[in-house]
């Protein structure tokens, strides 16, 4: 008999955790058990691309029908092709770009008021981020990836190296971007589904400054290159040195802007929205050595045989934006 009893409890003792592991696994239940509401997931990695395509399948109009995308990639000319990097920055240094995601649901107010909410922030380390130099070219259909059913075709813009295909044009090099917060860094926060915030996404914290260092980051509208046609050589177009700051040493704050998906509505045909609700918080902003075509060129026949030369700098102080509205469409 007290064999028997031993027996009972020792297979009592062996199916307990079976027992508790089948236990609801409810946000209360979780609560309880890690001391938070929710579930927060940690995302440590670097972004990085050779080429990332946006394609129009049925170009602009009746007589322009072929396939043709933009296409950001590493700049042209280089010997090896370079990825496009956005990596984070710790106090000037590149770092992995960490950030936070706090995911929650709520059941709201009223009929079908249930959402989802999410809200990003970045790791503490973190204390802006970085692009690396890239530019923006226009492709035709040989140069672009596709996809024919089940079967993806890969394509690329580049002959060799970085080495521009005969149906591609480089229409914009930005020479890298630095991206410095505010004490109070960047934050996010998502909505699916009801979204009792009002939108999709609701931005908060400040920025300090986007290129910020000298004169800031250079940008050049590319129209040709010293010798016509050859990427390897220096390009020519209209360039200038962007520079964005808050006014007077405060930071920029996000808080305010939003972004979001609208449904169509009548003769509205919808899209994505990005605005700021009210005034904007004020900034600098500065386009520094503004220069169109070669620097030092010179036309004997033109302006005395003037050399070509920057036509100073141009900016905003102390500017701030009313009730922004911006929205995206079609293709």
């Amino acid at each position: 008999m007290n064999k028997n009893k031993k027996l009972g409890c020792f297979s009592l003792l062996l199916l307990s955790p079976l027992t508790m592991a089948m236990q609801p696994m409810d946000d209360q239940s979780l609560s309880a058990t890690t001391g938070q509401d929710g579930l927060t997931i940690g995302v440590q990695s670097n972004i990085q691309f050779n080429q990332l395509a946006i394609i129009d399948n049925d170009g602009l109009s009746t007589d322009y029908t072929n396939r043709a995308g933009l296409v950001v990639a590493g700049v042209a000319g280089q010997t090896t092709d370079v990825p496009v990097k956005v990596v984070g920055l710790n106090s000037g240094a590149e770092t992995t770009l960490g950030f936070s995601a706090t995911i929650d649901t709520d059941a709201g107010t009223g009929t079908n008021g249930a959402f989802a909410n999410i809200a990003i922030a970045l790791n503490n380390n973190v204390t802006g981020l970085r692009v690396s130099p890239f530019s923006v070219y226009a492709a035709a259909a040989n140069s672009l990836s596709s996809i024919s059913g089940s079967t993806y075709t890969q394509n690329s813009i580049f002959n060799s190296g970085t080495l521009l295909k005969s149906d591609v044009k480089e229409i914009l090099r930005v020479g890298g971007i630095d991206v410095v917060f505010a004490a109070n860094k960047p934050t996010m926060n998502i909505q699916l589904g009801a979204a009792p915030q009002g939108n999709m996404i609701k931005f908060g914290g400040g920025i300090d400054s986007i290129c910020g260092a000298g004169d800031g980051c250079n940008i050049m509208l590319v129209s040709d290159y010293a010798v016509s046609g050859d990427s390897t050589t220096a390009p020519i177009g209209a360039s200038f040195d962007f520079k964005f700051t808050g006014h007077n040493g405060s930071p920029f704050g996000l808080t305010g802007f939003y972004a979001g998906i609208e449904a169509p509505q009548g003769s509205d045909a919808g899209g994505f929205i990005f605005g700021h609700a009210g005034t904007t918080d004020k900034f600098n902003l500065q386009l520094n050595n503004v220069l169109l075509g070669s620097n030092n060129a010179q036309q004997a026949d033109v302006f005395n045989n003037l050399p070509n030369a920057s036509m100073g700098s141009f900016g905003l102080t102390g500017a701030s934006v009313t009730n922004l509205r911006m929205r995206v469409n079609g293709l």
